[in-house]
Formats: C-alpha cells, sequence, structure tokens
C-alpha cells in the first residue's frame, strides 16, 4: 500500500473541481441559452399535443363542449393543429379545471 502525496491529492482535487465546473458550464448554457428555452418549450408543446388526441370534425367536437358548457366561446374553443397547448390553457382558465383533466375530457368527446 502506498500513500500518495499531498502534492498527487491536490491535483486530483483540482482537477475534480475543474471537471465538475465545465460540466455546470455546459448544462447551463443547454438549459438556459435562447436555443435550450425554446427546445424545452418545444419538447413540452410535443408532450402535450402527443396526449390531445382529438379525433373526428373539429367543429362537431366543438358544438359538444359548447353544449357541455355554455360559458365557453368561439375563440375560447380555437384549434390549431400543433397549438393544442394554448387551447388546453383557454380552456383551464375558462373552466377552472387542470391540465389533465382537461386533455381527459377532450380525449373522451
Amino acid at each position: 500500500m502506498t500513500a500518495e502525496t499531498p502534492k498527487n491529492k491536490t491535483g486530483k482535487v483540482l482537477l475534480t473541481a475543474l471537471a465538475g465546473a465545465g460540466i455546470g458550464a455546459l448544462a447551463g448554457v443547454l438549459l438556459y441559452s435562447q436555443k435550450g428555452i425554446e427546445r424545452r418549450r418545444n419538447f413540452r408543446n410535443l408532450r402535450i399535443n402527443y396526449r390531445l388526441r382529438l379525433r373526428g370534425d373539429w367543429d362537431q367536437l366543438k358544438g359538444k363542449l359548447q353544449q357541455a358548457y355554455t360559458q365557453l366561446t368561439d375563440e375560447d374553443l380555437t384549434y390549431v393543429e400543433g397549438k393544442g397547448h394554448e387551447l388546453v390553457g383557454r380552456l383551464q382558465a375558462k373552466l377552472g379545471k387542470r391540465k389533465r383533466q382537461i386533455v381527459k375530457m377532450l380525449n373522451a368527446l
């Protein structure tokens, strides 16, 4: 068994600290750069759109929703392909339900 010299230990500690700082800086750039923010937003939208599976004609579904919830207007129920998260957000604000409940309700139609 050989004992390490203090110089050897200091070098390892310094190397580990530099590696940790480098990884932290890289993570910060990836997560909080403009591209990183956009990447997270796109992933979140993709995740919500994936779970929101609207079947059939949107006008028919919209009519059913307006019958069930009379406070909903045509503007509240505007759906643009690929922007389901906006529809869910408007319905969430208008109906006072959670996102999961809104998506479940829309998928059940």
